[in-house]
């Protein structure tokens, strides 16, 4: 969902402003700005907003009357529905910002026939023996093998979104449920919301039955595995759940405990028509939900680190691009349209990650060059030209001190993007496949994004122009299996596709490149 601010007070009053995520809107008084603010209390270039996944976020870009979010100044700042901005004398609300997770079905909990609940996907039938009552022997070999199976897939999964779902999927394959229910406390009004739903094929359960709130309560507040093999004769449940009980016999929940919070509960029930769980299946899925419980944990500090390690680059290429009045975007630019290359030259997903964290960051050794020289409007001396060819060095330095692992590769990237084909590039002189490819390809997006930004000098190219100057350029300057990729993906025209991605504003420029 992309983010929706308002102009609640001030010049341009009463505008929506809409951030796609994945997107910046910047805010200033220039006209490179996406929001120009013509005031004398908003600087050139004061602020800008970004929409990630997983959250909105503002960042002063070294304002002279700063950035204020709910009446303190920032740096930079996380946003909430509710926040106001002020810049100078205008107010922005923020109205909505981006869902880090999707939620589904809330009105399950609802004890109304008219409540809904969305099935996001079916599962397949297991095998019929574990509709079938088995020998105790059996049942604790066959609970251990899935039990062993399950905990190695869920410990497999990176994200917290792909754990999630494999959860679920495991789970239903274990247990004889006719439905389950994956459950999450809301960050933000923290209500228990399904977060993800299966339903057997061969349910005869209606899935858009409300599930047992009573149940799923006693689970989360308990912090204990709860078992009802039959609700109609248990008095702990029978308040405030009758639909649930005319139709469902059967209940099972155990809690997500990560790191001594409880975050959610995993639910699972069946009608009249299916056996009883028992004791066995408590047992199997309490194991479970305690290895998810961890797994999502670990999930839980990965993402938060990831969060820290993206705000951390944020700041520091929004640092550059903020005395350089030029750039402004451009790395963001080039980020998107070389990760683009990437995946169209079908590099690892990981590659893919690196040269998209590269062309954020290509730039970063600018930090160290005056900006007398950065924005100097004439031709620059000899000299001057020195100071600009150093940024690369200045970048990968940079970049090797911050003794980040998730920044591996990506100092060599930065170091050679201005390397050219024929030897000609700096510092190293490098050519051919000496090269490395990250530095190739963030070369030719770094080139287009220059050709097709203006600048006080020159206008513009044109998208098609901009590809045509690379194809001359290609065997020299540029790599032309790189090329090739760009032109492929600036020739395709499928809505929503390539083309809409790579078309770039009329603000920001890459650094002069001498030619």
């Amino acid at each position: 969902m992309d983010a929706v601010l308002r102009v609640k007070a001030g010049q341009r009053a009463g505008e929506e402003l809409i951030v796609p995520v994945g997107e910046a809107l910047s805010i200033g008084r220039s006209s490179e700005s996406d929001v120009q603010l013509l005031d004398p209390g908003v600087s050139r270039f004061h602020c800008v907003i970004e929409a990630q996944p997983d959250g909105l976020s503002v960042t002063d870009l070294s304002s002279s009357n700063g950035t204020q979010v709910n009446g303190q100044p920032i740096k930079r700042q996380p946003l909430a529905k509710g926040d106001e901005i002020r810049i100078g004398p205008v107010t922005l609300t923020v109205e909505s910002v981006p869902e880090r997770r999707r939620v589904v079905a809330a009105g399950l909990f609802s004890e109304h026939d008219s409540a809904q609940a969305r099935m996001v996907r079916a599962v397949s039938k297991h095998e019929t023996a574990l509709f079938v009552p088995a020998a105790e022997p059996a049942r604790i070999q066959r609970d251990l093998a899935a039990l062993y199976r399950i905990v190695n897939e869920i410990n497999a999964q990176p994200g917290i979104e792909k754990l999630l779902t494999t959860l679920l999927d495991t789970v239903l394959e274990a247990i004889p449920a006719e439905r389950g229910f994956l459950l999450l406390v809301n960050e933000t009004t923290g209500e228990v919301l399904p977060q993800e739903i299966r339903v057997r094929p061969s349910a005869a359960v209606d899935p858009k039955l409300p599930i047992s709130r009573a149940v799923v309560r006693e689970a989360m507040e308990h912090r204990v595995s709860v078992l009802c093999p039959d609700l109609m004769a248990d008095e702990r449940f029978r308040d405030g759940d009758a639909l649930v009980m005319d139709h469902i016999r059967s209940a099972l929940c155990a809690p997500l405990d990560a790191g001594g919070t409880v975050v959610g509960a995993v639910y699972l029930d069946a009608g009249s028509e299916r056996s009883p769980f028992g004791e066995a299946d408590l047992n199997l899925l309490t194991a479970i939900a305690r290895q998810a419980g961890m797994a999502l944990h670990r999930a839980q500090l990965v993402e938060s680190l990831e969060r820290l390690f993206v705000g951390a680059i944020g700041t520091l290429v929004a640092t550059v691009e903020a005395k350089d009045i030029y750039t402004y975007g451009h790395s963001t630019r080039v980020s998107k349209v070389a990760r683009q290359i990437a995946e169209r030259m079908e590099l690892s997903a990981e590659e893919q990650d690196t040269i998209k964290v590269a062309g954020l960051l290509h730039d970063i050794g600018k930090i160290g060059i005056p900006e007398s020289i950065l924005n100097k409007p004439g031709k620059l001396t000899d000299e001057e030209w020195s100071y600009i060819r150093s940024h690369p060095q200045i970048g990968e330095s940079i970049i090797r001190q911050m003794g980040s692992e998730r920044l591996k590769g990506v100092e060599s990237i930065v170091r050679h993007h201005h390397e050219r084909l024929n030897g000609q590039g700096y510092p190293d002189r490098l050519a051919g496949d000496a090269i490395p490819l990250g530095a190739r390809i963030l070369a030719v997006a770094d080139s287009y994004d220059a050709m097709t930004s203006n600048r006080p000098y020159r206008p513009s190219y044109t998208m098609e122009a901009a590809v045509e100057e690379l194809q001359r350029n290609a065997g020299t300057q540029f790599d032309p299996r790189v090329v090739a990729a760009m032109a492929a993906l600036r020739a395709e025209r499928t809505p929503g596709g390539a083309e809409a991605t790579l078309a770039v504003g009329s603000h920001g420029e890459q650094e002069r490149v001498p030619q």
